[in-house]
């Protein structure tokens, strides 16, 4: 009996690195959020120190491409491939001969002048992969009532038709944990850098944030 549950500690290890990982990518994509806020309420600012390069596929669209999954997830070549060049910084450790690394890749095209990319490895596979500063016009600023008014269990589609595209994601597929945080950064009522993000988990909201809206 002892060795089985020594056999299973290192797998909640796992588990729970990788969501201390997801909470701290969570709050750095808040961070650059809030540094963000003024410049995404400016269509001027925004012209000026946006990445926007026909040729830039560091984007959205190939964001939504890379494949997560701890057993098949994309290797970290195949997204080199994908980006079109090598990330802009690592970092990477090693607990319980796991090799965990967090690559970032700079300048989303059409983002701001802070957005970015960034992918979290388990043993060479994509498992968590987040992007933040994509510019998003909108015609109605989101009031802090507007925020309280999100409920558990609303659907993605819900809170989109709601409140539009986000300015960023964070999506993560690791063992049989699999959730998306949606970052709303720009067109929010409140003081400089206010934001708010929903978490979803099978598609319905499950949790939310936010930060100075009034």
């Amino acid at each position: 009996m002892k060795k089985e549950k020594d056999n299973k500690k290192p797998i909640y290890k796992r588990i729970w690195f990788w969501i201390v990982i997801i909470v701290l990518v969570g709050g750095a994509s808040s961070t650059i959020g809030k540094g963000n806020s003024n410049s995404n309420n400016s269509s001027t600012t925004n012209s000026s120190s946006s990445s926007s390069n026909s040729s830039n596929k560091v984007s959205l669209a190939n964001f939504n491409k890379i494949n997560l999954s701890s057993s098949n997830g994309d290797s970290k070549a195949a997204i080199r491939k994908l980006f079109g060049k090598k990330e802009s910084s690592t970092s990477s450790s090693t607990v319980e001969n796991v090799k965990t690394e967090l690559l970032t890749w700079d300048s989303v095209n059409n983002g701001s002048f802070a957005s970015n990319i960034t992918v979290n490895f388990d043993n060479d596979h994509a498992v968590v992969k987040s992007i933040s500063g994509l510019k998003v016009n909108r015609s109605k600023k989101i009031a802090l009532s507007d925020f309280e008014a999100i409920s558990d269990g609303q659907s993605q589609e819900d809170i989109k038709k709601k409140f539009g595209e986000p300015n960023g994601y964070t999506i993560t597929d690791l063992a049989n944990y699999k959730s998306e945080v949606w970052d709303y950064t720009s067109g929010i009522k409140g003081s400089v850098g206010a934001n708010f993000n929903i978490t979803f988990t099978d598609g319905k909201v499950s949790g939310k944030s936010q930060y100075d809206m009034k």
